[in-house]
């Protein structure tokens, strides 16, 4: 379920064309309307599994509630609760990977490049983090429009998936939403055999363009990474640890061995490139995560 939190901004922004000021702080006459996220109709989908494809995505969101009125117009304050954010999607099918950006454009690439390339390998990896699911994508029978700020084309989104993704709170603390289907495609992730790789020209448009991001080109990365890192780490570690606990008690029961235990573990877990090796205690039955291969 998504959170939405009140906002604080003291930030005041015209628009001369009807001279409606647009408040982001909460000091002002007693509204008249309201209009808020929960008004949207949920979304009817049906979920499908991608075999041969895998998708994944970090998706940043920050709620906000603000009001607007009209100048000398009595009783006209309307109120209003949205939804601003960030987005990095990758489908990926062997070599090839889709890469689709806020604000930037998308583009399909060899995944040698992806490697080579900072920003996006630092989101890709961070996308395997926060992955629930990577092989099972839903179609949507309409796009939830509460995202409508984040994404620019919202008609031909009607593919997306499940994953967990990143909220910022009030006070700008950010926390991880263990779920929720919020990362939208402009493609049919079953179409990304069928189409080309991104020409020379187009890749370095994209790269050029990418550079001109805020969190870029003012040097925001830097810190947001950091962060974004710790608490996917956070999660990843508090899934483990719950994880551990299930099998524990399933051990309590069934008594399996540690190849057994093993399986299961690394089944559910399903982290990219990643084996890690479960040995149980017999002194008070603890079970012990031992090693990871790469």
């Amino acid at each position: 379920m998504l959170k939405y939190y009140n906002r604080d901004i003291p930030i005041c922004q015209k628009t001369h064309s009807n001279r409606e000021y647009i408040l982001r702080h909460r000091k002002a006459a007693k509204p008249q309307s309201r209009t808020t996220m929960n008004d949207v109709a949920p979304v009817a989908y049906t979920t499908h599994v991608l075999a041969n494809a895998k998708c994944s995505g970090v998706f940043w969101q920050q709620p906000y509630e603000a009001y607007s009125y009209r100048y000398k117009v009595p009783n006209s304050t309307v109120w209003r609760n949205g939804i601003k954010g960030d987005y990095h999607l990758f489908l990926r099918s062997g070599d090839k990977v889709y890469i689709e950006v806020r604000n930037v454009g998308e583009i399909v690439i060899p995944f040698a490049k992806l490697q080579k390339n900072k920003y996006l390998k630092y989101y890709y990896d961070l996308s395997l983090m926060l992955s629930n699911d990577k092989h099972i994508v839903i179609k949507n029978t309409a796009f939830n429009k509460a995202y409508d700020e984040i994404y620019e084309v919202t008609k031909k989104r009607a593919w997306s998936f499940e994953t967990a993704y990143i909220n910022c709170n009030i006070g700008q603390t950010y926390e991880i939403i263990p779920s929720g289907n919020v990362c939208y495609f402009k493609i049919n992730p079953f179409e990304l055999d069928k189409m080309e790789y991104t020409s020379r020209q187009a890749r370095e448009l994209f790269h050029r363009i990418y550079t001109c991001r805020s969190d870029v080109r003012l040097g925001y990365f830097l810190n947001r990474s950091v962060i974004y890192k710790k608490i996917a780490t956070d999660y990843q570690m508090s899934k483990k640890y719950m994880l551990i606990n299930n099998i524990a008690t399933l051990n309590g029961i069934y008594y399996m061995n540690d190849d057994i235990l093993t399986m299961l573990y690394n089944i559910v877990i399903d982290e990219e490139d990643k084996y890690e090796y479960i040995l149980s205690n017999e002194e008070n039955n603890a079970l012990i995560l031992e090693a990871v291969k790469q």
